[in-house]
C-alpha cells in the first residue's frame, strides 16, 4: 500500500480519515467507500457528521481494507489519545442507532 503523511490537524475530524482512505482506494463517494469497507452507507454519513463516533469494528475494517495501522488512521481523524478504550463508544444509544442501521440496510438488500 501507499505511504501515509500524517499533516496536523485542527482536533477531532472523521471526515479527514473518510478522504484519505477515498483517495487511497480511488473512490469517488462515500457509497463507494461502504461499499469496499462492506458497512451501510448511512453508517459512514452518521459518522462523517460526527453523530455516532468510529466504532473499533469499524476501524479494524479500514485498517484491513487500506493496509494501515490503527494507529495511523487514528492520528488521520485526530483522535490524539494513546489508548483506545472501547469502553469509551460501547454507549448502549449508539449500539442501537448502528443495530438499526445495520437492520434497514439489510432489509433494503433483501427485495
Amino acid at each position: 500500500m501507499r505511504a501515509l503523511s500524517v499533516t496536523p490537524s485542527d482536533g477531532y475530524d472523521p471526515g479527514r480519515l473518510f478522504n484519505a482512505l477515498r483517495g487511497l482506494l480511488k473512490l469517488r463517494s462515500d457509497v463507494g467507500l461502504a461499499r469496499k469497507l462492506e458497512v451501510p452507507g448511512a453508517l459512514v454519513r452518521l459518522v462523517r457528521m460526527g453523530e455516532i463516533p468510529v466504532t473499533p469494528e469499524l476501524l479494524i475494517r479500514m485498517e484491513e481494507v487500506s493496509g494501515w495501522s490503527a494507529h495511523q488512521l487514528r492520528d488521520l481523524m485526530g483522535d490524539r489519545r494513546r489508548k483506545f478504550r472501547f469502553d469509551e463508544v460501547r454507549d448502549p444509544a449508539f449500539g442501537d442507532i448502528i443495530s438499526e442501521i445495520y437492520a434497514s440496510a439489510g432489509a433494503k438488500k433483501s427485495w
